[in-house]
């Protein structure tokens, strides 16, 4: 499984592990590496090939950068037949957008 971090609220970071509340992006927001080291869990269920594609604000993804991350999961599928899937983490500002320009773009059963 493949899961591809983008920035947004889902990686911000508050004084401690449970704080949902009180955090703001510009203080300090986690890499999908950093976020996943959270969730030792995680690995140790399933094989995660992480990759950083922006680390950027939600309200800041472009149409351009839509294009580029539709364009990196459908080579994803393509070039590897053993992915399971691609997990996007996003943030809450565009996530609606670009869960739709991601099922209108990316090409694969999986």
């Amino acid at each position: 499984m493949y899961v591809i971090g983008t920035g947004g609220s889902i990686s911000c970071i508050g004084e401690s592990r449970i704080d949902l509340i009180d955090y703001n992006y510009a203080d300090r927001h986690l890499s999908i590496e950093e976020m996943l080291a959270r969730i030792p869990e995680a690995r140790e269920r399933v094989e995660i090939r992480a990759e950083q594609f922006l680390n950027v604000y939600g309200g800041d993804v472009t149409p351009d950068q839509w294009l580029m991350l539709a364009r990196r999961i459908n080579s994803i599928f393509r070039e590897d037949p053993q992915a399971a899937g691609v997990v996007v983490t996003h943030g809450t500002s565009t996530l609606e957008e670009t869960a739709y320009l991601l099922n209108l773009t990316v090409k694969t059963d999986r």
